[in-house]
C-alpha cells in the first residue's frame, strides 16, 4: 500500500502526460485538493482577487484552494494580470478546480482483465475517482459503487481496452481534463505527470487464440492469428511445423506431411497470465488443425436465419482438383454440395447453407479417406437480411398496391451495396417474373386469387460467369399484394383518329353506303338513314393491358330549334372490355328532318375502378359523334300569315293601312347545314285584306281579295321547323285585286303593299 498524498499520483491520460511534460510558463487550469495549502498562480502571474472559495494570499502570488467539500468539481474563473496595478485593465483568467482528497492504491492490487472488459483497483478514498485508458481504443470510466472488504474498498471499472498493453491514467474526485491543467498536492506543490502512470501488477487473458483458429500451410508458411499478440513473447511449436514470433507476429513453417494438428507452447510476457479452469498459466500449451488448402468465401457474407441460404467457397491448389471425396462442415451440420463450377486451377463449391442463426461461421472442407483430414478453414460473419422495400408502377403510374394481372408491372426495389443486387423471382401459380433489360416485370395469374408478396433473389455481380446467377438467398417483401386487373382510361380520343378505333359512329348498310360520322365534325346523314345509325364498340380492338373500361355513355337528339328530345335520350354507365366480337347500340328518336344527334362517351371518375381515376374529369366526354339528320338545300312551304299593320300602295283612291288581314301564302328559302332557314325568302299567296272595313283617304273601300307575289323577312319564335311554327315577318308584296269585276276599271287594282305580319305554320317539304 502506497500513499499518494506524499507525491504518487496517477495521471489521467498518456496524452495528458504528453502534453504536459514541458511545463508552461503559466497554467490556465489550476487543480487543487479541498483543504490544502495555497498554490501558486504562475511565474510572472498576479490574481487580482478573491473569486468566491479561493482566497488570494501573498499579495496576489498565490490562491488558497476553499475548505468546503461542497466546492469539490466547481470551476472558477480568477482574473490575473502581470502586475497588481495592471489588474484594472487585464482581461486575463485562469480557471481554478477544487478535487476531493487523493485516493491511496495499493498497487499490488491493480488487476486488468482486457477480454473481460475490467479494471479492477483496491485501496482507500476510491469513490469519484477517474481511470481513462488508451490502447486499441480509449475511454474514461467513474468508480460510483465502490466495495468494502476487510476494511478496504474496491473498485471495478468497466474498460474497452482489448489489448493487454493498454495504458492507464486516473484523477480524484471532481478534477477536470485540459490539456493544459496543472495539478498540485496537499502542500500546495505541482506533481510532475509522469508519476500518475497506472500499471497493472497482473494482466489475466481469458484467450490467446480465436475460437476458430488454425494453420494454413497452403503455402508452406502462415501467420496464426492471435488475440493478445502484444502478451506473447515467443512461440514453440512440436512435430513437422515451426513456430517463432516476429514484429508481435506468430509465424509459423512447415513441410506437405498431412498431420492434422501441432501444438503451440507460448510464453507469455511478466505480469501476464492465461486463466484456464480459474488457474494461472505463463506458459499455456495450445492445439491448432493444420490445413493444407486455401479456401474462402467469395459470395459476401451469408444471411442468417434464412432457409434458402447458399454460400460459394472458392479453393484453390491441388485440393480443388477433385472434391468428391470432400465434406463441408460447420460446427452444427454438413452442409449439402450442389455444385462445382472449375476456373482454371480453382474450383467454386457452392454450398447449400439453410437456415444458420450463429453471428459467425467456421466452414471446414474435410477428406474422409483415407484418413479424415482437415484440408481448408474459411471464416465469415453472417449478416441479418437486408431491409427491403419494394414497389410497383405501370408507366405514369407509380406505386401500385397490387400486382396486374393484364399487363407487366415494373418491380423496383432498393438497391444493395458494392456488387449485390435483388433478382425479382417468379412465384409459380400468382405471378411471372421477366428480366426486360435493366428492368423487371412482374405479371399476375390470371387465374390468381388472394394475396402474394414479391420474391427476391439475392445475386453478387462480381461473381464469374455462371455464378452470378446463383441466387445466395431468397428474400421475401413484407408487404401482402392483392392480384387482379390494372384498370387504365383506354385512349378513346386518340384512337377515333386512327383506322382502327375504340368506339366509332356510322350510319346506312344493306343497300346504302356505310358513311362513318368523324369524332369533332358534323357530319350531314341523309333522313332515311335514321334508323341505321348506331355506335359500334370495338372490343376486338381494346388491348387487354388497359383493364375493364368504365364508361358513361349519353345519347341526346336535339331538335333544329335546339329543344332536346327527351324520349330520345340515354345516360348510362356502362362496361367495356376486351372480346372476341364489337358490341352495337342503336339510335333512336330521330324525328324531323335536321334532327341533330349528339352522342357522348366519358370515361367514370371511378378511383377505385381505374388507376388515377381521380384525374378524371366528369363532364367532360373524352369523344363525340355529332350528326344532323337531313340533307336538303331550301325549303318550300305553306304558312298563314295575319298581318295587322300593311300599308297599300296604289292610287291615291285605293291606298290606305290596312288594320286586319288575314292569308295563306307559300314561301321558299334556303337551308343552312343545321336545317335552319334563311331569314329572306320568295312568297306568293291569297291575302284577304281590310276586314276591319278599311278605307282609303278618300272614302274608298280597301276590303278585297288579293293574290300577293314578292319577298318577305321572317324570323321564327317558337316551334322552328314544325308545323306550328310561328314567326314575325316583314313583307314586301306586288298585289293584284282578284275580286274586282274583270270589265270595270283598272284604276286601282294593282297595288304595293308592305308592312309586318304574324305567321303560323310550317308545311311543306326540303328540296
Amino acid at each position: 500500500m502506497f500513499d499518494l498524498s506524499s507525491g504518487r499520483l496517477i495521471a489521467l491520460s498518456c496524452w495528458v502526460v504528453a502534453a504536459a511534460t514541458a511545463w508552461p510558463a503559466h497554467a490556465q487550469v489550476l487543480e487543487a485538493p479541498v483543504a490544502g495549502k495555497p498554490v501558486a498562480v504562475g511565474e510572472g502571474l498576479f490574481a487580482c482577487g478573491p473569486s468566491d472559495d479561493w482566497t488570494v494570499e501573498a499579495a496576489g502570488r498565490s490562491l488558497r484552494p476553499p475548505s468546503s467539500h461542497a466546492a469539490i468539481g466547481r470551476a472558477f474563473e480568477v482574473r490575473v494580470a502581470a502586475s497588481v496595478d495592471a489588474c484594472a485593465s487585464s482581461s486575463s483568467t485562469v480557471t481554478v478546480v477544487a478535487t476531493d482528497g487523493w485516493p491511496q492504491l495499493d498497487a499490488s492490487q491493480v488487476v486488468f482483465s482486457p477480454d473481460d472488459g475490467r479494471l479492477e483497483l483496491k485501496g482507500h478514498n476510491l469513490a469519484g475517482m477517474t481511470v481513462s485508458w488508451r490502447g486499441t481504443s480509449a475511454g474514461s470510466d467513474v468508480c460510483h459503487d465502490v466495495k468494502v472488504e476487510a476494511g478496504v474498498e474496491r473498485c471495478v471499472f468497466a474498460v474497452s481496452a482489448s489489448a493487454a498493453t493498454s495504458t492507464f491514467t486516473w484523477l480524484p474526485a471532481g478534477a477536470r481534463v485540459a490539456p493544459d491543467a496543472v495539478l498540485f498536492d496537499a502542500n500546495g506543490r505541482r506533481v510532475a505527470p509522469e508519476t500518475f502512470t497506472l500499471t497493472p501488477a497482473r494482466v489475466l487473458l481469458r484467450r490467446l487464440l480465436p475460437a476458430d483458429a488454425s494453420i494454413d500451410l497452403s503455402t508452406g508458411l502462415a501467420d496464426v492469428p492471435l488475440v493478445h499478440p502484444d502478451a506473447v513473447a515467443s512461440a514453440e511449436c512440436s512435430g513437422p511445423v515451426q513456430c517463432d514470433m516476429a514484429s508481435g507476429k506468430l509465424s509459423a513453417r512447415g513441410a506437405s506431411s498431412l498431420a492434422s494438428s501441432t501444438e503451440i507452447k507460448l510464453r507469455l510476457r511478466p505480469h501476464v497470465w492465461l486463466v484456464v479452469k480459474d488457474a494461472l498459466d505463463a506458459q499455456p500449451t495450445l492445439k491448432l488443425p493444420l490445413l493444407y488448402c486455401p479456401m474462402s468465401i467469395v459470395s459476401g457474407l451469408p444471411l442468417r436465419n434464412n432457409p434458402d441460404a447458399v454460400l460459394i467457397a472458392k479453393l484453390d491448389g491441388a485440393c480443388a482438383r477433385d472434391l468428391s471425396s470432400v465434406d463441408f462442415m460447420t460446427d452444427h451440420s454438413t452442409l449439402k454440395l450442389l455444385r462445382t463450377v472449375p476456373v482454371e486451377s480453382t474450383t467454386y463449391a457452392v454450398l447449400r447453407l439453410g437456415n444458420v442463426s450463429d453471428d459467425e461461421l467456421t466452414i471446414t472442407a474435410l477428406r474422409q479417406k483415407p484418413s479424415p483430414i482437415a484440408l481448408a478453414v474459411a471464416h465469415t460473419a453472417t449478416r441479418a437480411a437486408p431491409q427491403l422495400r419494394a414497389s410497383i408502377e405501370l408507366p405514369g403510374f407509380p406505386n401500385l398496391d397490387f400486382v396486374p394481372n393484364n399487363r407487366p408491372g415494373v418491380v423496383h426495389v432498393s438497391p444493395l451495396p458494392e456488387h449485390e443486387h435483388l433478382e425479382l423471382l417468379s412465384a409459380p401459380g400468382a405471378y411471372d417474373a421477366v428480366r426486360d433489360g435493366t428492368a423487371m416485370t412482374a405479371r399476375g395469374d390470371v387465374n390468381a386469387a388472394g394475396l402474394t408478396a414479391l420474391r427476391f433473389g439475392l445475386r453478387n455481380d462480381a461473381l464469374p460467369d455462371g455464378l452470378s446467377q446463383i441466387d445466395l438467398a431468397i428474400v421475401t417483401d413484407p408487404l401482402q399484394r392483392p392480384i387482379h386487373e390494372a384498370n387504365i382510361p383506354a385512349p378513346i380520343a386518340g384512337s377515333a383518329h386512327t383506322k382502327r378505333p375504340l368506339i366509332e359512329m356510322e350510319c346506312g348498310g344493306g343497300s346504302e353506303p356505310v358513311q362513318l360520322v368523324h369524332v369533332g365534325e358534323t357530319a350531314r346523314v341523309p333522313f332515311g338513314l335514321r334508323d341505321t345509325c348506331r355506335v359500334i364498340f370495338h372490343r376486338e380492338r381494346l388491348s387487354q393491358d388497359y383493364g375493364t373500361q368504365k364508361l358513361i355513355f349519353e345519347i341526346d337528339v336535339i331538335t333544329p330549334d335546339g329543344a332536346t328530345r327527351s324520349e330520345a335520350h340515354v345516360s348510362e354507365v356502362l362496361t367495356f372490355r376486351a372480346g372476341p366480337e364489337p358490341r352495337y347500340a342503336y339510335i333512336h328518336g330521330v324525328v324531323s328532318q335536321f334532327d341533330r344527334v349528339v352522342v357522348r362517351v366519358s370515361h367514370e371518375a371511378d378511383e377505385a375502378h381505374y388507376i388515377g381515376g381521380s384525374e378524371l374529369k366528369t363532364g367532360a366526354p373524352a369523344a363525340q359523334w355529332s350528326a344532323v339528320m337531313g340533307t336538303g338545300h331550301a325549303r318550300l312551304y305553306g304558312t298563314t300569315t295575319i298581318p295587322t299593320g300593311l300599308y297599300r300602295f296604289s292610287t291615291h283612291d285605293y291606298s290606305g293601312p290596312l288594320a286586319l288581314n288575314f292569308g295563306v301564302i307559300s314561301r321558299l328559302t334556303w337551308l343552312d347545314s343545321e336545317g335552319h332557314e334563311g331569314f329572306l325568302g320568295a312568297e306568293a299567296g291569297v291575302l284577304v285584306m281590310g276586314l276591319a272595313s278599311s278605307t282609303s283617304a278618300t272614302g274608298k273601300s280597301l276590303t278585297q281579295v288579293g293574290g300577293v307575289v314578292g319577298l318577305g323577312f321572317s324570323v321564327p319564335i317558337a316551334n322552328r321547323s314544325t308545323p306550328t311554327q310561328a314567326s314575325i315577318s316583314l313583307h314586301a308584296w306586288f298585289e293584284s285585286d282578284i275580286t274586282r269585276d274583270p270589265g270595270a276599271s283598272s284604276r286601282g287594282r294593282y297595288a304595293l303593299i308592305f308592312g309586318p305580319s304574324i305567321s303560323i305554320g310550317n308545311v311543306g317539304m326540303n328540296l
